[in-house]
């Protein structure tokens, strides 16, 4: 084990003899960054919720894009980006070894066109508006999940339908403001539940049916509050306390909320786990310092993973088949070999330092190639010309690295700095999970976005929206209405916003009321019940247990947190 001072935040880190052998079977250094600070530099280039209106540079079509004109990116819609009227090997340059490496890749960043909106625009069905998503049918802003049917405002849910507003979830059908919740039917304002049907303000719930404002049952029905009642009783009852309003709604929270804070939490969300740390993992094995995702073997440093991975350090988004992959950003569908990259996916293997590629394999520094092998900066190159090469670039990053405004430096083996990130640090999921203020992000010299001024005016205020589903008209899908916050608060808030047909069918089929709150700040709220990425050294909390572990819940939380058998012993 070798301890290290990370050159970005000057802390000590350390690097274990499985690390070093990690490095040297992908052939890149060890790192100079601490894991949270490279974890950052990831996020800082992955916008999932951040939109604008932009042009298509080809057909001319108005579309959305993750890239603001103040990035200076190029950018196609899907399907022009898609198609086969372009290449973008007519983009590639001759390396310049008077200059870094680092400036000349984004600088082919900034020549080659963009896709507006990240996803496999072929499995996208009437699913426009939705980013980092596949295998949509119907879906509307629905952002890193894949096949959904009837989903709108999701990130992070899969296998998903008839669905709105959720986070981190799995398999779920007619669910509603749910957080981290798989398996379920008709769940509602309810977090870290399983296999439940018709639960209510509920949080780490199993196999439960009709159940309301309960904590830590498994396998239970008709409950309120942890009480148990007869079937007659438990529907006389709920019809009493059955949300008809907002301020219903309020109110069922908190009341759940309180009655969550007197009972204990499992030091670590997920399932099915074997010698694995961090924070919402199923199904894996020697996964270290991991967090939201499953199938993970033999990883360090993964997040938000979909599929299969092995041996994979430092990476985000997606997976499914794919090994070997350190400091990625987007990458899988049976890959292998990835080193430095943004959004790599499908048979792709041998790739460095590279964005937007499919399919490619043996690439260097190239932007928007498909199905190319041998390519440096988007030039093509023979065999034996590319390896040559490619040696002549890895040198010469060691001897020429790019030195950010901090001082720190990126020879090969670096990913991107964050100062040469195509979206503002307050755009990105950096912000979401480490957030700077603007003097904060200015003095790290990041490039920060106030928000746009909006031409819409509201029609309906928030005080004047109506109060139930019975108060809905079909006239509403005409209206523009005010955001209770008014652009007020600090969570991208969009002062104004629609409700669209099929969100409505929702809310009436359900019995729900339509939102005072635009889809940024609802999504705000539901992210305060997610845990951060990043661990802390714990104890039991049950007295007589001498239990410890690490956990994403900081020593100054509320709550009871417990090891992983006083947890089972304790839930009902």
């Amino acid at each position: 084990m070798e301890t290290r001072a990370c050159q970005n935040c000057k802390n000590d880190f350390t690097i274990e003899p499985d690390d070093f052998l990690f490095y040297e079977k992908m052939s890149v250094p060890a790192p100079t960054f601490c894991p949270e600070c490279r974890l950052i530099r990831r996020l800082a280039r992955r916008n999932e919720r951040s939109f604008h209106t932009r042009v298509c540079e080809k057909c001319q079509k108005p579309v959305i894009a993750i890239f603001s004109e103040q990035s200076a990116v190029h950018v196609y819609c899907s399907p022009c980006w898609w198609s086969d009227t372009w290449e973008a090997i007519d983009y590639g340059i001759e390396p310049d070894f008077s200059r870094d490496v680092f400036s000349q890749i984004d600088e082919l960043f900034h020549s080659v066109p963009q896709m507006n909106l990240n996803g496999l625009y072929q499995t996208k069905i009437n699913s426009d508006y939705t980013h980092m998503a596949s295998w949509q049918k119907d879906c509307y802003m629905v952002t890193y999940s894949d096949y959904c049917e009837n989903v709108i405002y999701g990130s992070f849910v899969n296998h998903t339908k008839d669905s709105v507003d959720n986070l981190m979830g799995e398999k779920l059908e007619l669910c509603y403001e749910t957080i981290n919740c798989s398996r379920c039917y008709q769940t509602f304002f309810s977090v870290d539940c399983e296999s439940c049907t018709d639960v209510w303000f509920s949080k780490n719930c199993s196999g439960c049916t009709n159940c309301f404002g309960c904590v830590n049952l498994k396998n239970k029905s008709y409950h309120i509050f942890n009480e148990s009642y007869t079937k007659e009783e438990y529907v006389e009852k709920l019809r009493e306390l059955r949300p008809k309003t907002r301020d219903d709604i309020e109110r069922q929270s908190e009341r759940a909320r309180l009655l969550w804070q007197e009972h204990p939490q499992k030091y670590m969300h997920g399932w099915r786990n074997i010698d694995s740390t961090g924070d919402y993992l199923n199904d894996t094995k020697n996964a270290k310092n991991c967090f939201v995702g499953f199938n993970m073997e033999d990883c360090r440093y993964c997040s938000f993973v979909t599929g299969k991975i092995t041996d994979t350090y430092d990476f985000i988004n997606f997976g499914e088949g794919s090994s070997c992959m350190y400091e990625i950003l987007q990458g899988g569908d049976q890959c292998k070999n990835l080193r430095m990259s943004q959004f790599i996916i499908t048979n792709c293997q041998d790739v460095d330092y590279s964005f937007y590629c499919i399919g490619c394999r043996d690439i260097f520094g190239c932007v928007g190639l498909k199905k190319r092998q041998y390519c440096i900066f988007n030039k093509q190159y023979t065999k034996e010309e590319y390896f040559i090469m490619r040696e002549k670039l890895i040198q010469h990053m060691r001897t020429m690295p790019y030195i950010d405004k901090r001082g720190n430096v990126y020879a090969y083996g670096e990913f991107f700095p964050i100062e040469t990130s195509a979206f503002a640090y307050n755009e990105t999921s950096a912000q979401e999970f480490f957030p700077l203020t603007k003097k904060e992000a200015l003095a790290s010299g990041y490039f920060w976005l106030d928000r746009e001024k909006r031409q819409h005016q509201p029609t309906v205020l928030s005080k004047d929206v109506p109060l139930t589903c019975d108060d809905i008209s079909d006239s509403v899908f005409n209206e523009i209405i005010q955001c209770e916050h008014e652009g007020a608060c600090e969570d991208q808030c969009v002062s104004a916003f629609k409700i669209i047909p099929g969100e409505v069918q929702f809310y009436r089929r359900l019995g729900l009321p339509i939102p005072k709150l635009c889809p940024s700040c609802r999504h705000a709220k539901r992210i305060q019940y997610r845990n951060p990425l990043k661990l802390w050294h714990r104890s039991c909390m049950n007295v007589g247990c001498s239990n410890e572990f690490e956990t994403s819940y900081a020593p100054d939380r509320p709550e009871i947190v417990y090891c992983e058998s006083c947890y089972q012993k304790e839930v009902l």
